[in-house]
């Protein structure tokens, strides 16, 4: 079995662990120093991330960015990029039990929980996750860094650009452009293009405030 470390402690690590505990030889938990408070998660070593390639050469290990969506995913996006600098190579993984039209479709350290749908022709940029009944519909794309929630649904034709957060049980319609940095708070419906770090509510599904980087998900 391949030796994976999975960077991040909170809930998508402990369920990213779950899923790939068969697959992969997880031989530990990554934080940055100045958060680590622990020794150790589930039963496994937590290094601190400044030290992972002194302790791993990149031919050893695979690693997994399981960071949730914080600072709307600008903390993984920013672990991502520094492993790829590091020259670790990211695992994306796909739940046997999802439907993706295209494993090739799914970019880098992308995970793809139980009951997602990726339609044919949609796409997964690098560093997504989409939670357990996600639908991408078709000719649709994800950009990169983004995180659709449970339930989340986005229409045929529309783009999410670069670091989006759809909230549980949202919609989007289709032909739409949802533009970068948006949250798009759970039960919202949106029917028009959004502007960048827009912030929509569910109530009224109204541009809700226009600082989503100061705006916890």
């Amino acid at each position: 079995m391949e030796k994976l470390l999975i960077i991040g402690t909170g809930d998508y690590a402990d369920m990213a662990s779950y899923y790939l505990s068969e697959k992969y030889r997880i031989i530990g938990f990554a934080e940055e120093a100045a958060y680590r408070t622990l020794e150790e998660f589930k039963g496994l070593p937590i290094m601190n991330f400044e030290d992972i390639h002194s302790l791993y050469s990149p031919n050893d290990i695979k690693v997994l960015v399981a960071v949730g969506p914080n600072k709307v995913n600008s903390v993984r996006e920013r672990l991502f990029l520094e492993i790829k600098e590091m020259k670790y190579e990211c695992i994306t993984h796909i739940h046997p039990k999802a439907y993706v039209w295209d494993e090739q479709a799914i970019g880098e350290n992308s995970f793809i929980f139980p009951n997602v749908t990726v339609e044919p022709y949609a796409t997964v940029g690098k560093n997504c996750v989409l939670w357990s009944g996600a639908i991408l519909s078709h000719h649709s794309k994800l950009m990169d860094h983004s995180f659709m929630a449970p339930g989340s649904t986005v229409s045929g034709r529309t783009t999410i650009k670069n670091n989006c957060f759809l909230g549980i049980n949202s919609t989007i319609r289709d032909n739409l452009v949802i533009e970068s940095h948006c949250i798009i708070g759970g039960g919202a419906i949106i029917k028009k293009n959004t502007v960048p770090n827009g912030v929509y509510s569910d109530i009224g599904t109204a541009l809700y405030n226009t600082n989503s980087k100061n705006t916890k998900v």
